[in-house]
């Protein structure tokens, strides 16, 4: 197959100014700091547009294809309590923002193992 209909796979863990993307298409890891906060005291992503910009930044300067891409994104710090419905809105906002197609959010604190991110 030509691979025309490939999708994109990410598995996305948000911590306090920080992001790892493992790319599950092709078994990278990637991990960044933002140099600029994009929390606060109370949430996670309390800048919307300073996290945006940084998410965007991380997928193109490591040539993350966004085209057909699906993330499963887990906030790894500041939702012990799990996500509130405002704090989840706030992720599906962020990523479908930067271009994810498809997303789907695991309030787990734990990385997930291969067997969940296949299915």
């Amino acid at each position: 197959m030509l691979g025309i209909f490939k999708q994109n796979r990410y598995y996305i863990k948000l911590f306090i100014n920080r992001i790892e993307i493992r790319d599950l298409t092709y078994g990278r890891t990637i991990s960044e700091e933002s140099k600029t906060a994009f929390n606060n005291e109370r949430i996670l992503v309390a800048n919307f547009e300073k996290a945006e910009d940084f998410i965007k930044h991380v997928f193109k300067n490591n040539d993350l294809l966004l085209k057909n891409s699906i993330g499963i994104i887990q906030q790894m710090q500041m939702s012990e309590n799990g996500l509130s419905e405002v704090e989840k809105r706030v992720l599906l906002e962020l990523f479908s923002t930067i271009g994810i197609n498809e997303i789907h959010i695991d309030q787990t604190l734990v990385n997930l193992t291969e067997k969940q991110l296949a299915e």
